[in-house]
């Protein structure tokens, strides 16, 4: 195979290693965001400092704390999304496979990008609207990746409806990323809490896939 033919795996992003001004301060960003609890209580000016850069350096990059705050998300999804799409592109099996190989995928992605993640989870009910917006849609996203990767398996496997996997894949979303702090906070824990989550996603759609085909059974006459 020649080196134009090889399928390369995502880069990691920048944020890992900068090497530019936006690049610094995203970085500096998620530093600074997980002392303070939330980005919306950084200043420009300390965020520069943090960066090793003039605060008037920041608006050749960014105009307020928002605009740093959806880079982030806009970056972090992206990166996710694209080492989860890799993970199921490669995957072989069936659905509790899936699972399993996708919930622990999930997990070592957490493992590298400690500070993303604790951004995620403690902005998504933060002060900033347009920072709640975007991660809820980061949410959405990731939930329709996950439904449509699911739903290639029904020919194979019983399944609910596609409709169905969507909502599952959202509360399946939502409780991973809480899930990731846990992970992240207990190290002696993290086999279990990995466990757990599959557990919890395949009894969410062997549940629902129950509720959906229900079989209704007659109760004898006296």
């Amino acid at each position: 195979m020649s080196s134009s033919d090889k399928v390369e795996k995502p880069q990691p992003s920048n944020i890992r290693n900068p090497i530019g001004g936006r690049d610094r301060l995203l970085k500096a960003a998620l530093r600074l965001g997980e002392k303070h609890r939330s980005i919306s209580n950084i200043g420009l000016r300390e965020l520069a400092r943090e960066a090793g850069m003039h605060h008037t350096a920041i608006y050749r990059h960014f105009q307020s704390i928002d605009d740093i705050a959806l880079a982030l998300v806009e970056l972090l999804a992206s990166e996710l999304r694209a080492e989860l799409q890799l993970a199921a592109k490669a995957f072989r099996g069936n659905t509790q496979d899936m699972i399993r190989a996708s919930t622990q995928h999930y997990f070592n992605y957490v493992s590298e990008h400690p500070l993303g993640v604790i951004f995620c989870a403690r902005e998504i009910h933060g002060s900033l609207p347009s920072l709640r917006r975007a991660l809820q849609s980061m949410l959405d996203d990731f939930a329709l990746d996950r439904a449509e990767d699911l739903s290639k398996l029904g020919q194979n496997d019983s399944l609910p409806n596609f409709e169905t996997l969507l909502i599952l894949t959202r509360l399946i979303a939502q409780h991973t990323l809480f899930a990731a702090l846990d992970y992240l906070e207990e190290p002696k824990d993290r086999e279990r809490i990995v466990e757990q989550t599959i557990i919890f996603v395949g009894w969410l759609i062997e549940g629902a896939n129950s509720y959906s085909n229900p079989k209704i059974t007659q109760t004898p006459k006296a």
